[in-house]
């Protein structure tokens, strides 16, 4: 079944706006001009694709069509006031930065645009770059330019295309060959209320043997009325490297997201990539892992806790593509009234990726008899010498568990929290800083009531 809305059926006439509207931004940022030639050729893909129909296999469980009759109303352009320094920021970044402004690299996105980005001195003496993507079209092209769209293509769909050619803000992170960066790195994007569109675009460049955590929170203000996100992140990971990854998502209620993410992994690489999910309206992620060295490693982890009528859709692909390589992956999801998650994930393992050890596996833990999960994990093998596993559950908390908890003294709902929290445990304790972990257990405990 195709949506029946005008938007759906033509989508380009108020696209066609955006994409003039982006490239005389981008002319008076001073944007690159082979980024802007890049701008361009993604704004001829994108007039020749229609939005994604909902008999396709990976959008038929998600409905965008609320946000598709909403987009020609939206604003990608409006950009917050540019802050001086940390104290400028809206309060619920300042809220999570939780007095570690001066201790990170920083970038902060406010709506369409960078209005904060700050590499700490500590890391710029190590010569760590920490600067918005706008930034470095400029001044960092020799790194950027053939990374730059090679993970993540203009024609994987419509929404994809679309950032391409429109895309404003996100980050750029480089950290140089051998270098163990002292201070991680925060990206916030935060969208100010409804009728905003933010459509960001980063890269991840960690060089060989080098080291690095970057943690990225999108988070908005209660609004009424739509609102969205379309973000694309690129991240790749030297020989010997390793990165410790953590986006995490906890908009407003009236957000709709969508997000790609990629990373390619070199020989003996590890990439610790953490996903959370407990905001928005509906939400759909991909997250992509090539692990194209040998003896690459990748480990994912994440968890979506939904309630009311919030929809979370995830989908992984882990691509063996080099022999030795281990992937690993548990997507744990906790959902209450009549929330949805959907969890897609593949294993594909190329003929020469012999001796691959490979994992996939999704949790479910349903508190209410409404609420939904569906669980698709594939397999798809073509040598003959490895091991691949893959599995899901579902199921209601145990009342014997509950049980034990309530004849110790403790109320339904406080038990119920202890055993969420519980599930959930196995990813918090992968977030790299403590006050973010803090701040997401406050969320499932305001979930659970």
């Amino acid at each position: 079944m195709t949506p029946s809305t005008t938007t759906t059926q033509n989508p380009t006439a108020f696209a066609a706006g955006w994409v003039e509207r982006a490239a005389a931004r981008a002319r008076d940022s001073r944007e690159g001009a082979w980024a802007s030639e890049r701008r361009r050729a993604a704004a001829g893909v994108l007039s020749t694709l229609k939005l994604p129909r909902r008999d396709a296999e990976l959008w038929r469980r998600t409905d965008f069509t609320s946000l598709e009759q909403a987009l020609p109303t939206l604003d990608p352009f409006s950009t917050g006031p540019a802050a001086r320094n940390v104290d400028d920021l809206p309060a619920p970044v300042l809220e999570r930065l939780a007095g570690e402004a001066g201790a990170v690299g920083l970038v902060v996105q406010h709506d369409g645009g960078t209005v904060l980005e700050q590499t700490h001195p500590e890391l710029a003496k190590q010569g760590v770059t920490v600067c918005s993507f706008d930034r470095a079209t400029r001044e960092y092209e020799g790194l950027i330019r053939a990374r730059y769209g090679s993970l993540l293509h203009d024609d994987y769909d419509w929404y994809t295309a679309l950032n391409a050619a429109v895309h404003s803000g996100g980050a750029f992170v480089h950290v140089p060959k051998g270098v163990k960066a002292a201070l991680p790195v925060r990206l916030f994007h935060w969208l100010g209320g409804a009728g905003k569109a933010s459509m960001p675009r980063s890269l991840v460049i960690v060089e060989e043997g080098a080291e690095v955590t970057v943690i990225e929170e999108m988070l908005s203000e209660p609004a009424e009325g739509a609102a969205f996100h379309a973000g694309g992140t690129e991240v790749f990971v030297g020989a010997n490297a390793k990165l410790t990854f953590a986006s995490l998502q906890d908009w407003g209620r009236n957000v709709f997201h969508y997000s790609n993410g990629r990373a390619e992994l070199s020989r003996d690489a590890e990439l610790q990539w953490i996903q959370v999910m407990v905001g928005g309206r509906v939400t759909k992620a991909n997250a992509w892992f090539n692990l194209n060295g040998e003896g690459a490693r990748a480990y994912v982890h994440g968890f979506m806790f939904g309630d009311r009528r919030q929809h979370f859709h995830l989908h992984t692909l882990q691509r063996h593509l080099q022999p030795h390589g281990t992937s690993d992956l548990l997507i744990k999801g906790c959902l209450k009234d009549r929330a949805r998650s959907v969890y897609q994930g593949l294993i594909q393992v190329a003929e020469r990726a012999q001796r691959t050890d490979a994992y996939q596996a999704n949790r479910n833990l349903l508190l209410s008899d409404q609420a939904r999960a569906d669980s698709i994990p594939g397999l798809e093998i073509l040598a003959n010498d490895v091991r691949c596993t893959h599995g899901a559950t579902l199921g209601y908390i145990d009342p014997e568990h509950l049980y034990y908890l309530m004849a110790r003294g403790l109320p339904p709902v406080d038990a119920q929290r202890l055993i969420v929290e519980a599930f959930f445990e196995p990813v918090l304790d992968r977030i790299p800083l403590e006050a973010v972990r803090d701040r997401l257990r406050e969320e499932i405990a305001r979930k659970i009531g």
